[in-house]
């Protein structure tokens, strides 16, 4: 479904004419959440090997959050999340062996060297994207989160279509749990 496609049937399901000029919030609103909610395989993207400077590295800004990090070589052994005052204490000197966000797209390390990992990408703007791989292969999940949105500012009860959301949200984290690991060869 192409954003355009989604406004269509935004505005279709409300059957209003008077809201067509905040669908687009609508929409965007639920983006947000989704962006908020959503971790799964189809967000994941590689942080090749980058050097840590003054025990710091700075993401790219599309960078929601971290699925693991680790130093070459140390691939059994992943950075431990912590926070940023556990970091701290932790020493700049060696190894690093924990991470902590620092604030916007900056990680502290507690090390030096190099780090590389597996980091989760947000997902674009439908109104500047045209359509996602979650548009194109769950689009309820934008249409009941915009109606949900819709729902609050007409000052009606998005419950429904907040349960739908939430269902929509949770099939998509269901479906990538499903095919989590190598597949198995069973004998019959």
């Amino acid at each position: 479904m192409t954003y355009s496609e989604l406004l269509a049937k935004v505005a279709a399901w409300l059957n209003r004419t008077d809201l067509t000029g905040v669908i687009p919030d609508f929409v965007e609103l639920a983006e947000e959440r989704i962006n908020r909610h959503l971790r799964v395989r189809a967000m994941e993207i590689d942080l090749a090997v980058t050097p840590i400077v003054d025990n710091e590295i700075t993401l790219a800004a599309d960078v929601l959050d971290v699925k693991t990090l680790w130093v070459p070589g140390y691939e059994g052994s992943p950075l431990k999340p912590q926070s940023l005052e556990t970091v701290l204490a932790g020493g700049t000197e060696g190894i690093p062996s924990m991470f902590a966000h620092k604030g916007g797209s900056v990680l502290r390390l507690n090390g030096y060297g190099d780090v590389q990992g597996v980091l989760y990408q947000r997902i674009p703007a439908l109104a500047t994207a045209g359509s996602t791989w979650l548009s194109n292969s769950a689009s309820s999940v934008y249409l009941f989160g915009a109606l949900s949105e819709a729902a609050i500012y007409i000052g009606g009860d998005p419950s429904t279509w907040e349960a739908k959301f939430q269902k929509a949200l949770d099939e998509i984290h269901g479906n990538d749990k499903r095919y989590n690991g190598p597949l198995v060869a069973r004998a019959r």
